[in-house]
């Protein structure tokens, strides 16, 4: 599934650059362009972290991750 349409980036490339450590929208931009055209994808983009990121520092913390 695409996560973002505009840079045809991919659920799993998505997945793949938040194991590298990405925890934001902007840093999954910084990684792998998603969201940094029309922004539509942005709510995909944070859903996407948040499933991801159980294993993240700041989720397993308690703490918002995005």
């Amino acid at each position: 599934m695409y996560a973002c349409i505009c840079h045809a980036v991919s659920d799993h490339q998505v997945a793949d650059a938040v194991d590298a450590g990405a925890t934001t929208v902007q840093e999954i931009g910084d990684a792998t362009k998603a969201g940094t055209s029309c922004g539509t994808c942005h709510d995909t983009l944070e859903d996407l972290i948040e499933a991801r990121c159980a294993r993240c520092p700041l989720a397993v913390a308690g703490l918002q991750v995005a």
